[in-house]
């Protein structure tokens, strides 16, 4: 118990002095975020959140963390990921360029872990569905995607660490509750090296608002899909693969969405522009705060639909079809959202003139 307290305090205490040291020399060396185009902030903003979180893991579990969740691995993947963000929030790298890297750290995860996505369990009340010799390239496609869906959500104050605490939130306690207790500190140590960053890009203590950076959501998705994989597909899993889907509902679903959106536009998936569920709420007249709240809330809703459901043992093929159901209602709403909101209206013009 007392190594895991040091755990925690040394991750929290290590990222709060990170952000303080870089603060100023990210200023000096330019790792700003300068408003233009579609990012609409007021001045230039330090991209250090996700330096500083991984500084204040690193830190943290390379001290105290048990050997036996080889965090060496981790961590050597983790930072990898990180400086390629630092490149691509000072360079704005090629597309091309982050997949190829991105692919190649999925690759080393994989060898580190010995694990990949081998079964998917049994979504559709047929049996488990093994894998074999596609669960490689699965796995692959699930890391890519859960690196760029977390990226993608980065675009008001505090929502991709929101986000992020959910998931992360979500697996500690199946973690804990199911097994893998060593994990569930090895999360609650990421979840206390986000805090600073937090406070500080939601103003809560301070004058120095900084932002994640494509550093610090990168690194968010590689250790989510880290952690699922570990949690749904080591000997010790705590809870099964349809469940991970509950676990990253939003940002899997926004990806899938807006990317489908761009695909039929015939732009590239991954063009940016602002169509996100978050650049959509603050044109429906909610503030920053209130979509931030909106959204976190959605996002904790599903999470606690897959803690019962696995509490419960619901059948995987019917969290499957909760899930495609709830992804259909997303869609139609992200679709009809002006319809709504213009039906809404009226209904209120009229009320106001009887």
């Amino acid at each position: 118990m007392a190594e895991n307290t040091l755990l925690y305090i040394t991750a929290l205490v290590c990222s709060t002095l990170a952000i303080g040291l870089l603060y100023p020399l990210s200023i000096r060396f330019g790792l700003v975020d300068i408003p233009r185009g579609r990012k609409q902030h007021q001045g230039a903003i330090p991209l250090i959140g996700g330096i500083a979180t991984y500084i204040g893991i690193a830190i943290s579990l390379s001290l105290f963390a048990d050997t036996a969740l080889q965090p060496f691995y981790y961590l050597a993947c983790t930072g990898c990921i990180v400086l390629l963000g630092v490149f691509d929030d000072y360079l704005d790298l090629s597309v091309k360029l982050r997949l190829a890297v991105q692919t190649l750290l999925g690759l080393a995860m994989t060898w580190s872990l010995g694990l990949h996505l081998s079964s998917l369990g049994n979504l559709f009340g047929l049996g488990s569905i093994e894998l074999g010799i596609f669960g490689l390239p699965i796995t692959l496609i699930a890391v890519i995607a859960a690196i760029n869906a977390f990226n993608m959500t980065d675009g008001i104050d505090g929502l991709a660490g929101m986000l992020s605490l959910v998931s992360f939130s979500t697996i500690a306690i199946f973690m804990w509750l199911w097994g893998q207790q060593d994990y569930a500190a090895f999360v609650l140590v990421i979840i206390c090296a986000m805090v600073p960053y937090l406070a500080c890009n939601l103003g809560l203590i301070g004058n120095k608002k900084i932002f994640l950076g494509d550093a610090g959501s990168m690194l968010i998705g590689l250790s989510v899909i880290w952690l699922l994989i570990i949690g749904t597909q080591s000997e010790t899993a705590s809870f099964r693969p349809v469940t991970a889907l509950w676990i990253i509902a939003i940002p899997l679903m926004d990806m899938i969405a807006i990317m489908v959106r761009r695909i039929r536009k015939g732009q590239s998936p991954f063009k940016a522009d602002r169509e996100h569920l978050h650049h959509i709420s603050l044109r429906l007249g909610l503030n920053s705060r209130e979509s931030l709240l909106l959204i976190t809330s959605l996002a904790c809703v599903f999470s606690c639909i897959g803690i019962i459901a696995e509490y419960l043992l619901v059948p995987d093929f019917i969290m499957l079809l909760l899930f495609s159901l709830a992804f259909a209602g997303y869609l139609y709403l992200l679709q009809n959202t002006w319809r709504l909101v213009s039906h809404f209206r009226q209904q209120a013009l009229r009320h106001n003139n009887k």
